[in-house]
């Protein structure tokens, strides 16, 4: 599971969005996908991108994680609906 004491530093909207991106990353990649998700995302706040895109460098860390390119672009096309609602 994410840390959650490191989404306090998140906006309630960007919050959302990581535990939805990380949902979907899971449903596609398995149960694996949690521990994956969990440090993609440490790394992600490590990098400190957290300007305008920063949920979506955070959608394509997690994509660039999934092998099969169907998959990924499945993914991101996923991510990108999720990002503009």
């Amino acid at each position: 599971m994410v840390d959650l004491s490191k989404l306090t530093t998140l906006p309630l909207a960007a919050k959302q969005k990581v535990l939805q991106l990380n949902e979907l990353f899971i449903e596609i990649v398995g149960p694996i996908g949690q521990e994956l998700s969990d440090d993609i995302f440490a790394k992600w706040i490590l990098d400190g991108k957290f300007g305008p895109a920063a949920i979506r460098h955070y959608a394509h860390a997690l994509g660039e994680h999934l092998e099969i390119a169907s998959e990924r672009q499945a993914f991101l096309q996923k991510t990108e609906k999720l990002l503009l609602q």
